[in-house]
């Protein structure tokens, strides 16, 4: 899994990598990844087990088309299975992690039973859930849903993340938001069908 908390838009004035690092390299950001990275391993413990959980790539900076993101790798292996037991599979290794911790925070339990009370049965819909796919091999990818725009019939729909860390200023719990170039972007590719 690739936990991804930092993200620095690409601007005139965080154009190299170097930029990033000096934006990213904050204990806010670093706190938001190791918080993240701390759940999923957690969550792949409880399926692969006791020393089969590593974390190759804990908080490095990658490019991307249009902004740097603050990422860790954490890995698990899956145990051979015993006797009758039945073979870990992908799925199983998705459902042990959902709902994503990037979505929850932590202690992802209490944040869950806090959600369910104060949207009293209200769905989302696929918003702050994943998609993805498994092939015939096993193998899987998965993504989870933040600033996407969806379609349904005639009608489109953007789901907005709206948690605030006390210790971001104004600026960034605005931009953390995020639905604005979404939603743009967005209603600009359907009003050309």
């Amino acid at each position: 899994m690739h936990p991804m908390k930092g993200t620095a838009k690409k601007s005139a004035a965080v154009r190299t990598l170097a930029d990033a690092e000096k934006l990213l390299r904050i204990p806010k950001e670093e706190a938001e990844n190791l918080m993240i990275v701390d759940l999923v391993r957690h969550d792949l413990h409880g399926v692969c087990g006791p020393g089969r959980v590593s974390v190759p790539h804990l908080l490095k900076i990658e490019e991307y088309a249009s902004v740097f993101q603050m990422i860790t790798v954490v890995e698990g292996r899956l145990p051979e299975p015993r006797g009758e037991e039945a073979r870990y599979t992908a799925i199983d290794v998705l459902s042990a992690s959902l709902p994503p911790g990037s979505m929850t925070g932590a202690p992802k339990k209490r944040s869950c039973e806090i959600l369910r009370a104060v949207e009293r049965g209200r769905e989302r819909g696929i918003y702050s859930g994943v998609v993805g796919y498994v092939d015939v091999t096993g193998k899987s990818d998965w993504s989870v849903n933040i600033r996407c725009l969806f379609k349904y019939d005639d009608e489109c729909a953007c789901g907005c993340r709206g948690g605030c860390a006390g210790a971001i200023g104004r600026d960034n719990d605005v931009d953390d938001v995020g639905c604005g170039e979404v939603w743009h972007v967005g209603a600009g590719a359907l009003s050309r069908r």
